[in-house]
């Protein structure tokens, strides 16, 4: 399926997408197993309560949100905002990131990212922040061409293979 940006809609989950978090989810993590953490067999292991849960968190209030890209039935995109308030004032961290091959260079991703930013300044964010593995140059490149800049701030993966990341950030201000 080749996706374009202007048959895609990017919404906030909603009760009844967890089968569509899931999905997006275990793509992400097999297509992209070293920019994440969790594996793909520790998410199929997930039991549906979780994903609920997931959802329900991820679709109202201020302290979460979880954006999907939905072409028709198809789910072509996620990524989620955390408010990060209480560790850092103003801050919003971005997470889960991901676009379908069928579906990158067309848009999506930008369109994720203005939801979750969108969303951050809804609730007073000044700056949002990310972690980017520092070999996962497409993403860099991605995000510094929407202002993120690097930070100073590095820290290690534990989990295999280990490897290294970078905070990025991009304040609303600059």
């Amino acid at each position: 399926m080749e996706a374009h940006v202007n048959r895609i809609e990017v919404r906030r989950v909603a009760p009844g997408d967890e089968h569509r978090l899931r999905a997006i989810r275990i793509e992400a993590l097999e297509d992209a197993p070293l920019a994440f953490i969790t594996t793909a067999e520790e998410a199929r292991a997930h039991p549906d309560d979780l994903w609920h849960q997931r959802v329900v968190a991820g679709s109202s209030g201020t302290d979460q949100a979880t954006f999907l890209a939905c072409a028709g039935e198809a789910t072509v995109g996620m990524a989620i905002g955390l408010d990060r308030s209480d560790r850092a004032p103003g801050v919003v961290a971005v997470v889960s990131v991901f676009v379908s091959a069928s579906a990158r260079r067309s848009g999506v991703g930008d369109a994720l990212m203005t939801a979750v930013e969108s969303w951050a300044l809804a609730i007073g964010a000044s700056t949002t922040s990310l972690w980017v593995v520092d070999d996962n140059d497409a993403a860099r490149a991605f995000y510094e061409n929407r202002g993120y800049r690097p930070t100073l701030d590095r820290q290690r993966i534990m989990a295999p293979p280990q490897r290294w990341e970078t905070r990025m950030y991009r304040a609303f201000t600059d």
